[in-house]
């Protein structure tokens, strides 16, 4: 398959890239950190887009880039996100605001739009979300970041609507405590990045008649 992956450069991204890639299929795979695009270039041979996704112009301009890459796109993966940091309601500044906006929900939401006007012709492919448990929950301190989760997959169950008609699956992933350079210190209780690629991987290869519309996968200490 020729899959699209954001947010690439570490954690779950990165270890997915690796995988699927091992398996064969044809990857372009973004992000910011061009050293790490090096990296997975070099070790499996992908191909990659360096790409800012708060910026909506280079959002649009990388996938034209990565669908000319790929020549036909059968899957994307909005795996990208982002938390500035934890504070309370009264503390956040509109530029943290609007950035988390432009990456968790804005970004996802172009991509799956200019990947819906590739698919339709096609009658097939497939769009996987990575959101969060977040999105489920209500935590002190993590407000604008549950927002745009909870938006993103808001999105994402309409995306399935709309797309699912016109032969295109979508799965809303709701992945819970992992343990990536996404938190401030290591937390080995928590999911590792290369068991959720792993999860991932398994939606991917699904029989043809299944669609998973959502999925939450939890590390055994976390019971909800």
């Amino acid at each position: 398959m020729n899959i699209l992956i954001t947010g690439a450069t570490s954690g779950i991204g990165y270890e997915l890239t690796k995988l699927l890639a091992s398996k064969g299929h044809k990857i372009v795979a973004t992000g910011r950190n061009t050293d790490k695009l090096a990296e997975l270039q070099t070790e499996t041979q992908c191909f990659t887009i360096e790409a800012d996704l708060s910026c909506a112009t280079q959002t649009v301009e990388m996938f034209n880039k990565a669908y000319h890459q790929l020549g036909k796109l059968d899957v994307l993966i909005n795996n990208a996100g982002m938390n500035s940091r934890k504070c309370a309601i009264e503390e956040f500044t509109l530029e943290e605001f609007d950035h988390q906006y432009a990456v968790n929900l804005r970004a996802p939401a172009l991509l799956s739009r200019e990947a819906l006007t590739v698919m339709k012709p096609l009658k097939k492919g497939f769009i996987i979300n990575v959101v969060s448990t977040v999105a489920k929950r209500a935590n002190e301190t993590m407000s604008v970041y549950t927002a745009m989760k909870q938006g993103f997959a808001g999105f994402s169950s309409i995306l399935m609507k709309e797309a699912q008609p016109h032969g295109i699956k979508v799965t809303t992933l709701f992945p819970g405590g992992t343990d990536t350079n996404f938190r401030e210190v290591e937390r080995p209780q928590y999911m590792s990045a290369k068991s959720v690629a792993y999860t991932i991987n398994q939606i991917l290869e699904l029989p043809e008649d299944v669609v998973m519309h959502e999925m939450v996968f939890r590390p055994p200490v976390e019971l909800e």
